[in-house]
């Protein structure tokens, strides 16, 4: 079993001036799976084959009933997303990818190797491209006529979907070490309001369409003997449910926040790189170990905490129906009842290396394995 370990600058490969995450040896052995008493059926309703996602961060995105698609190659491929039935592939000549999808009616957004946002149609016209100050770190937000789209250096830029011009940017200094994330970090709030994580164990909410900063938050402090020790980025997406806004940082703390002002409501010591689900009265955790842990969203009491997927390279949980879902490295799919956190549901995917959280529509969940594998559970 393999792990993402944490580097210094010095050494990372993609992105300059920063840490990145890397394939290597875990000195933590993998939980053994133990059998489930299965009380929920959870179905792999279809499968098909992708491109590999390398150490890009690629998650499919939705839209008019389709899921767009993309690897660490030149191809953006778009299937139907209740039959899996592949309906386009637009390939980008010259085009090496490393971070999407976007899609609006405009079409598609990705990111490629020269650092470059790219703008296509669905024939694989390239409407307009834009120069990064590193490579794109995650798939754009797309909504309202803009494309927000986060480097890797932590800077924050919108884009005016139209013809690419740019409308604002937000930027500052990032420490010498940072996590380079797995997961997406920003949530678009309607067409108003944008939710980052920050470098440092910062959170910061942003006006969408002005860039304007509304408030900013510390979820953990940096803390610990070495630079290593002291690297405390919140690098998983925020969540909001009208009320409050709560997200965890990594070797930090879980934390929930009022949505209007950014009072700190509670916090608790579980650290994350891999993310949170906010729903109804719970958080819902994926610590750094893989163990998932459950709060009371209003006072942050922890209600149950499952260690049986230790290790196991858990992605963030997402609700699906009315259960809790997560899945390991291996590509197996767990479901978690929300009341005790026991697994009551079990599928393996084959989309194996899954890092990033389930893309979750209705009944149907979305997972693109680092394998080239995108698979629909139900």
């Amino acid at each position: 079993m393999k792990r993402q370990t944490l580097i210094a600058a010095a050494i990372a490969t993609l992105v300059t001036g920063c840490a990145s995450w890397f394939e290597g040896s875990s000195a933590n052995q993998p939980t053994p799976l133990e059998r489930v008493d299965a009380r929920r059926a959870l179905n792999v309703r279809w499968q098909q084959g992708v491109e590999s996602a390398g150490q890009g961060l690629f998650r499919p995105a939705f839209l008019d009933g389709k899921l767009a698609v993309a690897g660490n190659g030149d191809t953006i491929e778009v299937y139907d997303a209740a039959s899996g039935k592949r309906l386009e592939s637009i390939r980008l000549k010259g085009e090496s990818l490393v971070a999407g999808v976007g899609a609006d009616a405009r079409g598609y957004y990705a990111g490629n190797a020269a650092g470059e946002v790219l703008a296509v149609d669905a024939a694989g016209k390239v409407r307009w491209r834009q120069r990064l100050t590193s490579l794109m770190a995650e798939p754009p937000l797309t909504g309202g006529g803009m494309v927000v789209v986060r480097s890797s250096d932590g800077r924050i830029t919108a884009y005016a979907a139209e013809d690419g011009r740019s409308l604002w940017t937000q930027w500052q200094a990032p420490p010498s070490l940072m996590v380079q994330p797995t997961t997406p970090v920003m949530l678009a709030v309607g067409d108003d309001v944008l939710i980052s994580g920050e470098a440092g164990g910062k959170l910061a909410v942003y006006n969408l369409k002005s860039g304007v900063p509304l408030w900013q938050a510390t979820v953990a402090t940096p803390r610990g003997a070495s630079e290593l020790e002291r690297v405390t980025d919140v690098v998983s997406q925020p969540q909001f449910d009208g009320r409050r806004v709560c997200a965890v940082a990594y070797q930090g703390r879980v934390a929930c926040f009022d949505a209007r002002g950014g009072n700190l409501i509670w916090a608790r010591e579980v650290g994350s790189s891999r993310g949170l689900a906010l729903d109804g009265n719970k958080v819902f955790v994926t610590a750094d170990d893989g163990a998932v842990w459950a709060f009371d969203a209003e006072t942050g009491r922890n209600l149950w905490k499952n260690d049986a997927l230790k290790y196991r390279g858990v992605t963030g949980p997402v609700r699906l129906g009315k259960d809790i879902l997560v899945l390991d490295a291996e590509g197996y799919a767990h479901l978690l009842a929300p009341e005790d956190g026991r697994i009551v549901g079990r599928a393996r995917t084959g989309a194996e290396g899954t890092l990033s959280q389930p893309l979750v529509l209705g009944d149907a969940a979305f997972v693109q394995g680092r394998n080239g594998k995108l698979s629909a559970l139900n």
